[in-house]
């Protein structure tokens, strides 16, 4: 079994997501080797490096998962606005279908109102009125002769 030398680091062939590439290429020392294309338009050069000289340092590590850290919280709170307004879209949702029943109802009430501002009603009632008093008018002539 072949071992390789304590402070050498193999290459790693790897698809990087582009949040990582954009986070770790700068902190990365560039050494020729494989190039690892992430779903950005960033490339980055990783081959083998010496972990003593080339390596990143502890403060570049915590510098970048501070960044991280920063992006997950911007990420959440993304997430919760996205939550509020999902919500808000729902409500407004069930105000918008309550309006639309609110208009569908007076919409049928005014056909009503149109219908009774033609007269039909006091039109037929006033027909019957006359009709009556002529039927009593004339019953009363018919029994006077």
């Amino acid at each position: 079994m072949t071992s390789q030398p304590k402070n050498m680091i193999p290459v790693v062939s790897t698809t990087v997501p582009s949040t990582f590439a954009t986070a770790l290429a700068p902190s990365v020392p560039l050494v020729t080797g494989e190039t690892i294309t992430g779903t950005s338009t960033r490339t980055t050069q990783i081959g083998t490096t010496e972990a003593k000289t080339s390596g990143l340092s502890r403060k570049e590590l915590i510098k970048s998962m501070e960044e991280m850290k920063l992006q997950v919280f911007e990420l959440q709170k993304v997430k919760e606005k996205f939550v509020t307004l999902e919500q808000k879209y729902d409500v407004s949702k069930i105000n918008f279908a309550e309006e639309v029943r609110k208009n569908k109802g007076l919409a049928q009430q005014v056909k009503t109102l149109e219908k009774d501002l033609t007269f039909e009603k006091p039109l037929i009632d006033i027909r019957k009125i006359l009709w009556t008093n002529i039927t009593q008018s004339i019953n009363d002539v018919w029994s006077s002769i």
